[in-house]
């Protein structure tokens, strides 16, 4: 802790709290009968110094009248958002007033195990050349208990050991009586809580690091039994452990002369040095869960291990506040069933690139559509007025390309292609198409046509439970549908190009099928989904082939930004996008608006699918 006042004849007790990397401060000063107490950061109070309240009234300094009742103070570090992630960069999460600083680990090669002669070695470290191909962000501390209840809502570490004893309880402790499954479902919520709100990028998630990211970021570059460079001088009681590690000999297990005592507790995280790339703890205070299962390393050179596809063990690694000098090297591994928990074993947690959320819903007939994933964000929706093909604007009638911000504050699903009549035939049991091909895009349906091929495939898949909880299938909103075509894109067409001729354009002749083929000859059929270039985002034919229906009913844009627009409440029309194989190439682009009423259906009418949370 920072600063600790004890005033026994005030009764009162004040410390400053860490809060993982937070560096609050306090301080108390005596005026007649009070106790005015300064800090920075967030005022709480205990009774017990385990429980703990925020005083929500309290300004610095804070007055309170002294009495013979101890109370105990620490300041907080203040609710905020954390730092950004971007690679090659340390980066931080917050979670209420609790921070997770995250250390950038470069991509690298290393020496994984041991060699023979070292002191304390086991032999199923068998020394094996490592290649990580990929860097990904360590959490400088291993997580406290004070992050656990912040995310989780509890706090396990507050249970007492099989016989009875506590071993420490407090904020800036690690959590521990954690199980692998328990670790795994704190990186999940975890993920969820800052996605959502907008602090951790999509594309990356909370987990446990993998056992050889474990040990390269443990040795930032030592090939020691130590991170401090160091070797054991005995395998025991150590001076080298000492320096960097809370382990049996300094935490009172163990007495001087090696006899066990059970005094030993865990340690605020912090207090030991850390490594050359700043992490803390990675010797001992607790065994930490990796994400692999156990099993025998490698002998030749391996490149981004994971580990055994099964097994009846995961890895654990550090060593801990009870063990010997030996188990703390960085080399010492050892295994615990995935569903146990222990005094001795909490975690740490990586940020690495997320796995791919693409996937296929699988129909009948051996059909399947491909889902994208598209992440929340902020575009511009509609066309500035010099865009070739725009509509013109005639003084004091709707500009229906109103240039305006939009933001989609949540991510969605949305089809890699257009449905297709196979796909159609294979859930609603007809083809409606006036030209048929099990692999053209299905035409001629209306917008109740597609609402109710959404609604069954709904129905069918959480029949299945296969439908992520919260979701359901549905059109795309108008604004889903132009910020996924776009891909991040200002220009007419998704390939980055504008349009040369209203009619024919060799520019939209790259990405869609529309009224003229590239010799200038006329257009007049549907075409296999997919044929064209993809967009930034990998999806197809969003220009032409046929209209997608989208979820809203036709209305005048906002001149001002919105925030997960779906159209006006009412109205005669829904939205039609894309352009379709008979139009023209002004009638093609990103920002062009059709509308139809939703019984209406015509050759060129199709639609795509998207999957969303429900509203």
């Amino acid at each position: 802790m920072n600063k600790i006042f004890i005033a026994n004849l005030l009764g009162v007790a004040l410390t400053a709290a860490v809060a993982q990397a937070a560096s609050p401060t306090i301080s108390c000063e005596i005026k007649g009968s009070n106790l005015l107490i300064s800090y920075t950061g967030t005022l709480y109070q205990s009774s017990d110094a385990v429980n703990w309240t925020e005083v929500k009234t309290a300004s610095s300094p804070y007055q309170i009248k002294t009495t013979d009742k101890k109370l105990f103070f620490c300041a907080r570090e203040s609710e905020g958002s954390g730092e950004s992630f971007e690679p090659g960069k340390n980066a931080a999460s917050q979670v209420k007033r609790e921070k997770l600083d995250m250390i950038w680990i470069e991509p690298g090669t290393f020496t994984m195990g041991s060699p023979e002669n070292e002191v304390g070695r086991a032999w199923y470290e068998t020394p094996h050349k490592v290649t990580l191909t990929s860097g990904y962000w360590m959490s400088k501390y291993e997580v406290t208990q004070g992050l656990y209840q912040a995310v989780m809502g509890k706090n396990p570490s507050d249970q007492p050991d099989p016989w009875g004893d506590y071993h420490n309880i407090g904020f800036n402790y690690p959590v521990y009586n954690v199980s692998w499954n328990d670790a795994k479902e704190f990186c999940e919520k975890l993920t969820k809580i800052l996605w959502e709100n907008g602090t951790l990028p999509e594309e990356y998630e909370y987990t446990l690091p993998t056992e050889a990211q474990w040990e390269y970021a443990c040795r930032a570059g030592t090939t020691t039994a130590l991170n401090s460079g160091k070797n054991l001088s005995d395998s025991t009681k150590c001076p080298e452990v000492d320096e960097v590690a809370w382990y049996g000999y300094n935490t009172g297990e163990f007495d001087a002369h090696g006899s066990w005592t059970g005094n030993g507790n865990v340690s605020i995280v912090g207090k030991k040095k850390p490594n050359a790339l700043g992490l803390y703890d990675m010797h001992g205070n607790v065994w930490e869960w990796c994400l692999d299962w156990y099993g025998a390393y490698s002998s030749s050179s391996v490149t981004d291990p994971t580990g055994p596809d099964k097994g009846t063990y995961r890895v654990t690694r550090g060593g801990s506040w009870n063990y010997d000098a030996w188990r703390c090297r960085s080399a010492a591994r050892m295994e615990w069933i995935q569903n146990e928990y222990s005094t001795t074993i909490g975690f740490r947690v990586v940020v690495v690139p997320a796995p791919s959320k693409d996937f296929r819903v699988i129909l009948p007939q051996s059909a399947a559509i491909p889902m994208i994933w598209i992440k929340r964000g902020t575009f511009t929706m509609g066309s500035p007025r010099d865009e070739l093909g725009r509509p013109r604007v005639k003084e004091g009638s709707e500009d229906k390309e109103a240039l305006h911000e939009v933001t989609l504050s949540k991510g969605f699903w949305i089809g890699k292609y257009e449905i297709t009549q196979g796909q159609y035939q294979a859930l609603m049991g007809k083809n409606p198409s006036h030209i048929k091909g099990s692999n053209l895009p299905v035409s001629y349906v209306s917008w109740n046509d597609a609402i109710a091929f959404c609604e069954k495939l709904t129905s069918t898949e959480k029949s299945a439970g296969r439908l992520p909880e919260g979701y359901k299938y549905t059109l795309p909103t108008e604004a889903q549908w132009e910020y996924a075509c776009r891909a991040g894109t200002t220009t007419a067409l998704n390939n980055g190009k504008n349009l040369t001729s209203t009619a024919a354009c060799p520019n939209l002749d790259e990405v869609g099928w529309y009224y003229f083929y590239a010799d200038g000859t006329l257009n007049d059929t549907l075409h296999p989904v997919g044929q064209k270039k993809p967009n930034a985002w990998g999806l197809y034919d969003m220009h032409g082939n046929v209209n997608e229906w989208c979820l809203d009913w036709y209305g005048v844009y906002s001149s001002t930004p919105v925030k997960d627009p779906t159209g006006p409440a009412t109205g005669t029309e829904r939205v039609h996008r894309g352009g379709c194989y008979y139009d023209s190439a002004n009638d093609c682009r990103s920002a062009t608006r059709w509308s139809w009423t939703p019984d209406e259906k015509y050759w060129g009418s199709g639609f795509r699918l998207a999957l969303t949370p429900v509203q």
